[in-house]
C-alpha cells in the first residue's frame, strides 16, 4: 500500500481515479482506495483539499467502512480549509455525534480534535454536543445499547484531553469527567479518573 500512496503523493493527478474505482467498484478495491485517500489527507491534506466535495459525498455512503473513512479525511481537510467549505457540512457532520451508530458517532467524536484546533470558533457548540452524549442513544442489533454509549462516553474522554485548555467550558467537561468515574465499563471510569487527575484545579 505505501507504494501506491507515496505514487498519489508524487503524481496528484491520480487522485480523481481513486474516487471513481471508489464508486463504481462492488468488491473490495474501493476500501483501498478509501484507505489511500484518507492516509493521503493526513500527510498532504492541501493535495486532497481541491476534492473536498468528493470527500464530502463519501460521508454520506451507505456503506459504512467508506463514511468513516471520509469522517476522519473531512477532518484532515479542516486544516487547509482555506475556503471555509466545512461550513457546508458542518451541521450533517456533526449531527453524526447523534447517530444510532455508535461506531459512525465515534469516528466523530474521535476526530472532532482536529477541527476544534482549526477551526476554535465552533469549539463551544461541539463541547456542548459532546456532553449531550451521555442522553443519546445508540444501538446494537437494533436495540438500545447503554454499552454503546459508555465506549462512546470514552471516546469523549479522549477527545476532550486533546483539546480541554482551549475549551470555554472547563466546569462541563470536568462535570462530564466526574460522572464517567461512575460509568460500568471499567476502562472508562478509569479514564475518566486519569482525566481529572490531570485536569481538575488542585485544591
Amino acid at each position: 500500500m505505501e507504494a501506491f500512496i507515496r505514487e498519489v503523493l508524487e503524481q496528484p493527478e491520480l487522485t480523481p481515479e481513486l474516487f471513481a474505482f471508489i464508486k463504481a467498484d462492488r468488491g473490495s478495491t474501493k476500501f483501498f482506495c478509501g484507505k489511500i485517500i484518507r492516509i493521503v489527507s493526513e500527510r498532504r491534506p492541501d493535495l486532497l483539499y481541491p476534492y473536498f466535495d468528493e470527500v464530502a459525498a463519501l460521508a454520506d455512503s451507505p456503506n459504512s467502512f467508506i463514511k468513516w473513512g471520509a469522517i476522519a479525511t473531512l477532518a484532515n481537510l479542516a486544516a487547509v480549509d482555506a475556503e471555509n467549505k466545512f461550513a457546508s457540512i458542518y451541521g450533517k457532520y456533526f449531527g453524526l455525534i447523534e447517530s444510532e451508530a455508535m461506531v459512525t458517532a465515534a469516528n466523530v467524536v474521535g476526530n472532532a480534535w482536529k477541527i476544534i484546533l482549526n477551526k476554535p470558533e465552533h469549539e463551544q457548540d461541539i463541547t456542548k454536543r459532546q456532553l449531550r452524549i451521555p442522553k443519546n442513544t445508540y444501538l446494537y442489533k437494533g436495540e438500545p445499547s447503554p454499552e454503546c454509549r459508555n465506549i462512546l462516553c470514552g471516546h469523549a474522554l479522549d477527545c476532550f484531553s486533546k483539546y480541554f485548555e482551549l475549551a470555554h467550558d472547563k466546569n462541563g467537561i470536568l462535570a462530564f469527567a466526574f460522572e464517567q468515574t461512575h460509568n460500568p465499563r471499567k476502562q472508562v471510569a478509569k479514564k475518566a479518573a486519569a482525566f481529572l487527575k490531570k485536569h481538575r484545579p488542585q485544591e
